[in-house]
C-alpha cells in the first residue's frame, strides 16, 4: 500500500507545474493558452464549414433570377407576331421583286388574320433580352417556347470574355511587375484556397446526404415544365465530377402557358465572407500568441533574471571564501521582486550583524569569564604552597568564593542576554494601552526600597510591544536605578506624545551617570559602578536596548529637565499603534 501511494506521489510530483524552472512553467502556461485558442479556432471554423449558408444563397440567387426572367418575359416578350402576306410576293420571274414590292398595297404587307392570332412568346424579343443581359455571367441560361422548341442559348453564342493585351517589352515588363503578389497576398490566397478545399468537403457531403438526381436531357426538363406548369430544380454530377444546379421555370400569363427557361450553373463552392471571417480570427489568433509569446518572453526576462541574480547573491553571501563577497548588488525594483530583494538583503545583513554581535558576545563572555578564572587559579596556587598564614588563606578562600559567584552571576546574565535574543524575535505582540499598563505594574510592586512615581501628560496611549518583554525592560532600568539612589528615593515614569511616538522617561534622584558614557553604557559587560560590582554583569542595559529596538523604538540617556530629579534620565522612544 505504501508504495502504491509512494508511486501516486511520484505521478503528482511528475505533473506539478512547480517542479520546472520558471521559463519552463511559463513556456507551459503559453502553449496551453495557444492550444485552448487553438481548439477555439477550429471549433469556429467547423462551425463555419457546418453551417455555411453559400449553398442555399446560391440557390435562391438562380431561383429569383429564373422567376426573375420568366416574369419579365412573360409580360415582355409574349406578343401577336406581325408577318408579311405571301401574295404580295407572287411576281413573275422576269419581274423586279423590289418595285413590285413597292406597289403592294401597305394593307396586305401585315398578316390579314394577325387579329386573330394567338400571342406567342416573341423569339427575336427574348434573345435581345437574355442576350444582352445574361451572355458574360456564370449562368447558361436556355428559353423553349410553348412547343420545346429553344429560341434562346447563351452557350451557343460567342461572347469575348478573354482581354487581349498589346504591348511592347517595356510595358510588359511592368505588367509583371505589377503582377507580383507581396507575402500577405500569398498567405492569404493559400489560406483561402485550403479553406474552401475544406469547406467544399463539407458541402460534397451535404449535397449527397440530399441524394444526387441523375442528368436530364434539357427537353425532357422543359417538357415536364410544359406539362405541370411548376418550377423545378435539381443537382446533378456533370461528366467531369462537377456539381451542377437546375432551376426550370414556366413562362405564365393569365395562367397560359408560352415557354419556359431553363438556368443552367456550376455551383461555386468558393465562399470569400466565410472565408475572410475565418482568416480575420485566425490572424487574431497568430497575432495574439504572437504578442503573448513575446509579453512572456520579456516577463521571463524581468522575472527569471533578477531570482536568478538573488539566488546568486545568497550563495555568495553563504560562502565566505568567496572573492567577490564585496561585490553584490541586489536588484533595485519596485515590485514584488524588489520587495523581496530588500527582503533578502535586509536578511542578510541581519544574520551578518546577529553573526558579528555573537561574535564579539563569545569573545567579550570569554574575556569576562577569563578575569575571576584567573584569580581562581591564582588563589589555587597559592594555596597549593601552603606557606600562608590562616589569615590570608581566609582571604584567599573569600577571594576564591567571590570569583565564583561572579562566574555564576555571568553565566546566568549569558544565558539569559543569549535567551532574551531568541524570545524577542518569537514572542507575539500584543496592543496594550500604556497608561493602564504602568499602573498595574505599579500596584503589583513589591519592593519597597523605592518610590514608583507615574506622570502622563495623556490619558490613552496605544502601543503594539511584547508585554513581557517590556516588563522586562521595567524591571531593568528599575534594577538599575536603585541600586544607585538612597531607600525611599522616587523613581519617576514620565509619559508624553510628540509626533507619532510616545515618549517615556525613567527618571531616578541617583547621583547620575557622566554623559561622555551616553554610548558606552550600553555595551555588553560594561559597569561604572565603584561599589557592588562584583553582583552586576553590566548586560541589563545591552539586553534592555536590544528589546525596546525590536519594538522599532529607541532608548538614550538624556540630561535631566525635572525639578527634584538629578540623577540618570533614560527616554525610550516608541511608534504609536
Amino acid at each position: 500500500m505504501g508504495q502504491v501511494i509512494h508511486g501516486v506521489n511520484n505521478k503528482e510530483k511528475f505533473f506539478s507545474i512547480s517542479n520546472y524552472s520558471l521559463t519552463t512553467q511559463i513556456i507551459i502556461i503559453n502553449i496551453s493558452t495557444a492550444s485552448f485558442a487553438l481548439v477555439f479556432l477550429i471549433i469556429f471554423n467547423f462551425f463555419l464549414f457546418i453551417n455555411d449558408k453559400n449553398l442555399d444563397y446560391q440557390k435562391k440567387i438562380i431561383f429569383e433570377k429564373a422567376n426573375q426572367v420568366s416574369k419579365y418575359l412573360s409580360q415582355n416578350a409574349i406578343k401577336r407576331i406581325l408577318t408579311f402576306d405571301d401574295s404580295c410576293n407572287s411576281v413573275s420571274k422576269n419581274t423586279n421583286r423590289e418595285l413590285s414590292r413597292i406597289d403592294c398595297n401597305k394593307d396586305i404587307l401585315m398578316d390579314k388574320n394577325y387579329e386573330d392570332k394567338l400571342p406567342q412568346l416573341d423569339p427575336t424579343y427574348t434573345q435581345k433580352y437574355i442576350y444582352s443581359n445574361f451572355l458574360n455571367t456564370n449562368l447558361i441560361i436556355k428559353v423553349f417556347d410553348g412547343n420545346g422548341i429553344k429560341i434562346a442559348d447563351t452557350d451557343d453564342v460567342y461572347s469575348e470574355k478573354d482581354e487581349i493585351f498589346i504591348s511592347d517589352i517595356g510595358t510588359e515588363i511592368v505588367r509583371k511587375n505589377k503582377d507580383k503578389i507581396n507575402f500577405y497576398e500569398k498567405y492569404e490566397k493559400t489560406y483561402f484556397s485550403i479553406f474552401n478545399l475544406i469547406k467544399k468537403f463539407f458541402d460534397d457531403k451535404k449535397i449527397i446526404s440530399e441524394k444526387l438526381n441523375k442528368i436530364k436531357n434539357d427537353k425532357i426538363i422543359i417538357s415536364e415544365i410544359i406539362k405541370k406548369k411548376i418550377s423545378t430544380s435539381y443537382i446533378y454530377k456533370d461528366q467531369e465530377n462537377n456539381f451542377k444546379i437546375i432551376f426550370a421555370s414556366p413562362i405564365l400569363k393569365d395562367n397560359i402557358l408560352y415557354g419556359g427557361i431553363l438556368i443552367d450553373s456550376f455551383i461555386n463552392f468558393d465562399d470569400n465572407e466565410s472565408s475572410s471571417q475565418a482568416i480575420l480570427l485566425s490572424n487574431f489568433f497568430i497575432f495574439f500568441i504572437s504578442i503573448m509569446f513575446f509579453l512572456s518572453f520579456l516577463f521571463s526576462k524581468s522575472i527569471v533574471t533578477p531570482i536568478k541574480i538573488l539566488s546568486r547573491n545568497v550563495n555568495l553571501e553563504r560562502d565566505k571564501t568567496s572573492i567577490n563577497r564585496g561585490t553584490i548588488s541586489y536588484p533595485k525594483r519596485k515590485d514584488e521582486i524588489g520587495t523581496l530583494s530588500q527582503d533578502i538583503k535586509s536578511m542578510s545583513n541581519d544574520l551578518k550583524k546577529r553573526i558579528n554581535e555573537m561574535e564579539e558576545f563569545s569573545s567579550d563572555v570569554s574575556h569576562e569569564l577569563k578575569n575571576p578564572l584567573a584569580g581562581l587559579r591564582s588563589s589555587n596556587d597559592l594555596l597549593k604552597t601552603k606557606k600562608l598564614d590562616e589569615k590570608n588563606t581566609q582571604i584567599l578562600i573569600n577571594n576564591m568564593g567571590t570569583d565564583i559567584d561572579r562566574i555564576n552571576i555571568l553565566i546566568s546574565d549569558i544565558s539569559n542576554y543569549s535567551l532574551t535574543q531568541v524570545e524577542v524575535s518569537e514572542e507575539v505582540f500584543e496592543e496594550i494601552e500604556i497608561i493602564d499598563f504602568f499602573n498595574n505594574f505599579k500596584k503589583s510592586l513589591s519592593d519597597k526600597k523605592y518610590l514608583l512615581e507615574i506622570k502622563s501628560e495623556v490619558k490613552e496611549v496605544f502601543l503594539k510591544i511584547n508585554k513581557s518583554k517590556f516588563i522586562q525592560v521595567i524591571h531593568n532600568l528599575l534594577d538599575n536605578s536603585s541600586s544607585y539612589i538612597e531607600k525611599n528615593s522616587t523613581i519617576l515614569i514620565s509619559i508624553k506624545l510628540e509626533k507619532k511616538n510616545c515618549i517615556i522617561h525613567f527618571v531616578d534622584q541617583g547621583p547620575g551617570i557622566l554623559f561622555d558614557y551616553k554610548d558606552k553604557i550600553f555595551e555588553r559587560f560594561y559597569s561604572d559602578r565603584s561599589s557592588d560590582r562584583q553582583s552586576h554583569s553590566g548586560l541589563g542595559l545591552s539586553i534592555t536596548k536590544k528589546i525596546i529596538e525590536t519594538f522599532g523604538g529607541t532608548i538614550n540617556l538624556i540630561k535631566c529637565s525635572y525639578l527634584g530629579f538629578d540623577g540618570a534620565c533614560f527616554e525610550i522612544k516608541l511608534p504609536l499603534k
